[in-house]
């Protein structure tokens, strides 16, 4: 019966993608049977074109050129940094045209059918086509009519959307890579030091549970991990090295199931390491770094303070003996040299490529010990309060107050001392980036792609760690992961037609997680360790239009997809983890969307999306718990709903941009909360989040704003989220038993503001990004809404701080050959409080992580020895602060001040 059930599911899910897929080329037939001669009309330029382009920012000459053209433009942005072009009027052929514009810029062109390409021939410089799934990051793409620059992308887009580039990723990776998502406004990354070198993306306050879609190469390698009383960590990996750029929208878009946002990491490409001109191409990196030190079982850290306390009441002329005392070890305390290189990283890669065909294969190791800790802030001290009344725990309880004779207590945000190392803190991965490509005839192309990952970390639960009188205890045993990702892209974009961009993408991971475990079953293998095996594979076929009519342009994306998570536990894990129960089930989500942009005129856009989405999990949960919600082994969720979104864009002047975008969209429980485990049940009455959205901002273009070669750009935005039946996480007691469940509250808001600014003049770059939180607020119900996280929830540490600054600058010496800069970054405090704890007697579930307002301090140079070599140096956390991170789960600092040196050599 289960397998005629089974099945049947496949049958309807394989019938859906065949209806998908045959809608989707119907309309393709459709569109180009009705604008059969609008779109041969593009095709056929005159041999003369009327241009009227004024002298200005080379960049933007190329891209007023390309519109006016009808021309896809593909350069990097790196080419045209500070360079003017001269004034281009009359009746002109393109090659005409473009001679002038590049009149003496030392730049070259080719024109294949409608594509443009820009190459520097004194740079070697090449560009390269956009992977499937993603934007090509540092290069300008400009599509008949509208154009991207990736340096510039954010400041053209009529949306909240971001990108950090390979290069600043290079520059500002930090000991982590959770640490690249510092500098951009409303994003961050949760459980930076106790991630084992993940990342867990956090977008305007919404993290996990898959509200922000975070794919590499377009797959997913997600993992949650239970981390105590004090929640989960949503992990992701990947290694920085093999990165070639991060596109971000923040907010719901119709192609995502991402509700907060989406984070797409493209991987390097051939083109990213073969030379212009060259067939082949090799990059090897190698470098060290320092401020760490080699793991030692059994060492402790920070203070142990002891308080003994007398029941009351008190009665001060007794003379009571006083025990309270504290402790610390030396062996934690021995931080080596500034410049005594501690830890290493390396990595090659190698790539060909050809006309018809695309060959890359990269290898990437590193490891590092236990950071230290920064030396100036608020680290641990010990105070000596005196006699006083004082509760140190469970404080809702009358009885537990007593009085102390002298009362120690830590007065620092953590229980690490200055330049303290940082227990569980070291991590070793390697890395395995594989990527084929063959080009056939008229746009077709096929790219089979594969990334491995595999990373020894030290960590622990993070309840270990929840308060200033915990002490870490460096664990013997490491939390390993192994992540295996395959990728199948098909693509057509043949050049002649502007109704065909079809893509199809397969992938699948395979993923394992193993933990040490705190209570092994008697007779459990000495290095015996518990975890779930992870398999989560999705499809998708999407395709672009575009097509101009006499009341105006339309520009049209549409297509399904699907994809299906199931995890769990290993036969080794049910025979010896007898505490913990983890997740066993599946979930499954299939989608179908259609994204429109109409252009009636040059100044107004408007658009609009329809996303349809459905989702079906069940549970093989085996925990002995019974209550009436539920069977346990027997729950189901199916759940799906439409999710609109509308948006008007108005440009009244050239480079000027105005828009408003709102959209209502469907979040249906994840795995995690679809699936039972030991702390949490699930509750099958749990609906879907649905995210009311709306988007204020504006754009700004300026070039000559101070001088004749400048160019200055501005984005502001204004968010306001409601996000109805937000889904948490709370204490409830059963019949004959309580534990954690799911519930939905009445909802969650988060509003603010956001600004990102860039000025360039030759070779000096200033960029400035900054957010501010107006509200952020959860409400149990209609009528109790309040600046605070609920006590038992999840989200008590994904609130961000209140607001933050970043100030980046650079700027170019010797020629061009040295490039020196740095960061500045500010982080306030957090943006709301805690709920209070349960009226059952309870203590807090989750504990709120305290940090106070820091201000980092990170520079760097570059120098490139000849066109082969190029040698960097930075020096991260310059000022040695002493700093916790927002959206941590446990109390624990950051690394002090480290030196970094590396070597690149290209050929």
């Amino acid at each position: 019966m289960q397998g005629t059930t089974k099945a049947k599911r496949l049958s309807s899910s394989q019938q859906t993608k065949k209806a998908g897929l045959l809608t989707s080329v119907a309309f393709i037939a459709i569109l180009q049977a009705g604008f059969d001669s609008s779109a041969h009309a593009q095709t056929t330029a005159p041999q003369t074109i009327s241009f009227n382009i004024r002298s200005q920012n080379l960049g933007s000459a190329l891209t007023a050129f390309a519109d006016r053209a009808g021309l896809k433009l593909l350069l990097r942005s790196n080419m045209i940094s500070g360079k003017r072009s001269p004034a281009v009027q009359g009746s002109l052929t393109r090659e005409q045209a473009l001679g002038q514009l590049l009149n003496g810029s030392g730049l070259n062109y080719s024109i294949q059918g409608s594509t443009l390409t820009i190459s520097d021939p004194a740079n070697n410089a090449r560009a390269t086509s956009a992977p499937e799934g993603s934007i090509l990051l540092d290069t300008i793409t400009i599509s008949n009519g509208g154009s991207v620059a990736a340096a510039e992308a954010p400041y053209h887009t009529a949306a909240p959307t971001s990108y950090i580039s390979e290069q600043t990723i290079e520059r500002f990776r930090g000991s982590s890579p959770a640490d690249i998502f510092r500098g951009t406004p409303g994003v961050m990354s949760g459980e930076s030091r106790n991630g084992a070198g993940a990342i867990d993306v956090n977008i305007r306050g919404m993290q996990g549970m898959g509200r922000v879609a975070t794919t590499i190469d377009g797959a997913e390698n997600a993992i949650n991990v239970y981390q105590g009383y004090q929640g989960i960590s949503n992990r992701t990996f990947v290694d920085p090295d093999f990165l070639g750029g991060i596109d971000i929208q923040k907010g719901s878009d119709a192609a995502s199931s991402g509700i907060a946002g989406t984070v797409a990491m493209r991987t390097l490409e051939a083109g990213d390491i073969v030379k212009e001109g060259n067939r082949f191409g090799l990059r090897v990196k190698g470098g060290f770094g320092t401020n760490s030190s080699k793991p030692e079982e059994g060492n402790v850290a920070g203070y142990k303070i002891v308080n003994k306390g007398y029941p009351l009441p008190q009665q001060p002329d007794i003379d009571y003996v006083d025990n309270s005392k504290f402790s610390a070890s030396d062996s934690t305390m021995n931080r080596p040299a500034f410049l005594k290189p501690t830890n290493g990283s390396g990595s090659i890669v190698a790539a060909m490529q050809d006309e018809n065909i695309e060959l890359l294969a990269g290898y990437a190791y590193r490891k590092r010990g236990n950071y230290h800790a920064g030396k100036n802030g608020p680290a641990a001290d010990i105070n000596n309060r005196g006699g006083m009344i004082a509760c140190l725990s469970y404080c809702n309880v009358p009885s537990n107050y007593q009085w102390f004779p002298n009362l120690i207590e830590n007065t620092g945000i953590a229980n690490y001392r200055p330049g303290e190392q940082v227990l569980n803190t070291q991590l070793e991965t390697e890395s395995l980036l594989l990527k084929s490509k063959v080009m056939f005839g008229d746009g077709h192309s096929i790219q089979l792609g594969y990334t491995g990952f595999e990373s020894k970390a030290g960590t622990f639960k993070a309840n270990a760690l929840n308060s200033l009188t915990l002490q870490a205890v460096q664990q013997r045993l490491t939390t390993d992961v192994e992540a295996h990702t395959g990728t199948f892209k098909y693509r057509w974009d043949p050049a002649d037609n502007d109704l065909i961009d079809l893509k199809a993408n397969l992938w699948g991971t395979k993923l394992k997680q193993r933990n040490a475990v705190d209570w092994p079953a008697s007779g459990a293998p000495k290095d015996f360790k518990s975890g779930p095996d992870l398999w989560t594979w999705g499809a998708d076929i999407s395709n672009h239009s575009q097509f101009s009519t006499a009341y105006g342009d339309i520009d049209m994306t549409y297509g399904v997809s699907y994809k299906k998570e199931d995890t769990k536990p290993t036969e080794a894990t049910r025979k010896w983890d007898t505490f913990l129960d983890l997740r066993d089930g599946t979930r499954e989500e299939t989608a179908a969307y259609i994204k429109t942009a109409y252009k009636p005129v040059d100044w107004l856009t408007v658009n609009g999306g329809m996303r349809y989405s459905h989702m079906w999990s069940r549970d093989r949960s085996r925990t002995k718990m019974v209550h009436p919600d539920m069977v346990y082994g027997k729950a189901r969720f199916k759940q799906g709903g439409f999710s609109p979104s509308l948006g008007v864009t108005v440009e009244p002047f050239e480079g000027t941009q105005f828009y408003a975008n709102y959209s209502s969209t469907l979040r249906a429980p994840s795995i995690m909360e679809a699936v039972s485990a030991f702390n949490m049940t699930v509750n099958e009455d749990t609906k879907a989040e649905r995210a009311n959205n709306w988007e204020i901002g504006a754009n700004f273009i300026e070039t000559n704003l101070i001088a004749d070669t400048d160019q200055a750009m501005l984005k502001l935005g204004y968010f306001n989220w409601d996000i109805k039946d937000y889904i948490a996480r709370e204490f409830h007691f059963y019949p004959n038993s309580s534990n954690v469940r799911i519930f939905n509250i009445d909802r969650a808001r988060f509003s603010g503001l956001e600004m990102s600014a860039n000025y360039e003049l030759d070779g000096f770059s200033a960029t400035l990004a900054a957010n501010y939180y107006l509200n952020v607020e959860f409400c149990r119900t209609a009528e109790t809404c309040e600046n605070k996280s609920l006590y038992a929830d999840y989200a008590t540490n994904q609130v961000p701080p209140k607001y933050g600054i970043d100030l980046t600058l650079t700027q170019k010496l010797l020629d061009d050959a040295l490039t020196v800069g740095g960061r500045i970054s500010y982080t306030s405090s957090r943006a709301s409080g805690h709920g209070d704890v349960t009226g059952q007697g309870m203590s807090q579930f989750i504990t709120m992580i305290n940090w106070q307002p820091y201000t980092l301090v990170d520079v760097f140079a570059e120098y490139k020895i000849n066109d082969n070599y190029t040698a960097s140096f930075r020096v991260e956390n310059l000022t040695d602060r002493f700093y916790v991170d927002p959206l941590s789960l446990a109390q624990q600092p950051g690394p002090g001040r480290t030196f970094y040196a590396s070597m690149t050599a290209n050929f």
